[in-house]
C-alpha cells in the first residue's frame, strides 16, 4: 500500500472530520482544468468532496474551500461519488484550519470569516465598481480591505470562485454575505 493510500487512515486517527456543505472549486495543474465541487467533510488534514467530473486517484489538485482557503493535495479515494483528498500543507496552515473548523463548529461560517491573517481596515480609498470576466462593470462600495482581501457591498453575487477585477487587481470571490461579497486578492503572474 502506498503512503497516499494509507494516509486517510492516519488522518482519521489524528484529526477530527466535520460534516460540511460548502461551495468549492478544484484546479488540476496537470491539465489546467478548474471544476466546481461541493465539500462534504473537512478536517485539518483532508477533505471529502463531490464533483461531476472527478479526477483520477493520485492526481495532484488544488482545492479551494469557500471561507477556509486554498489547499494543495492528492486524490486518495473515490468511493460512492465522494472524492477524498489529503492536504500537503505545513503545520502553521494546518493549525489555522483547525482553528477555523473549531470556530465553524461553534458559531457557523460568520465565525470563520472573523479569523483573519491580516487585520482589516475601513477603506481609505473609494471604489464604485468591480469588473466581471465579461467586462461588465458591477456597482459596489468598498467596505473594508486588508493585504489579503476585501469586503464589498453589492447587489450582485458572482459565484464563489469566480475571478473579478477591482481596478487592476485580480480577485476571486470567497464568500457571500448579507450585504455583498468577500474577495481574496490573487497574486500576479510573473509575466504580468
Amino acid at each position: 500500500m502506498t503512503n497516499a493510500q494509507n494516509a486517510p487512515a492516519l488522518d482519521r486517527r489524528h484529526t477530527e472530520r466535520h460534516a460540511v456543505r460548502l461551495a468549492g472549486r478544484i484546479f488540476v495543474p496537470a491539465t489546467r482544468v478548474t471544476l466546481d465541487c461541493i465539500i462534504t467533510n473537512l478536517s485539518a488534514g483532508s477533505a471529502g468532496f463531490w464533483c461531476a467530473e472527478p479526477p483520477p486517484l493520485e492526481t495532484e489538485i488544488v482545492l479551494y474551500v469557500g471561507g477556509f482557503g486554498r489547499f494543495e493535495g492528492a486524490v486518495t479515494r473515490n468511493f460512492q461519488s465522494e472524492i477524498g483528498v489529503n492536504f500537503a500543507c505545513h503545520d502553521a496552515k494546518r493549525k489555522r484550519l483547525e482553528e477555523a473548523l473549531a470556530a465553524f463548529v461553534k458559531d457557523g461560517m460568520i465565525a470563520v470569516t472573523r479569523l483573519r491573517r491580516f487585520e482589516r481596515a475601513e477603506a481609505g480609498v473609494s471604489l464604485d465598481c468591480f469588473s466581471l470576466a465579461s467586462g461588465e462593470e458591477v456597482p459596489c462600495t468598498l467596505l473594508d480591505i486588508s493585504l489579503q482581501g476585501a469586503s464589498l457591498r453589492t447587489d450582485r453575487r458572482p459565484p464563489i470562485g469566480e475571478v473579478i477585477h477591482l481596478g487592476k487587481t485580480r480577485s476571486w470571490v470567497v464568500r457571500h454575505a448579507d450585504e455583498g461579497i468577500g474577495v481574496q486578492f490573487l497574486q500576479r503572474r510573473p509575466a504580468e
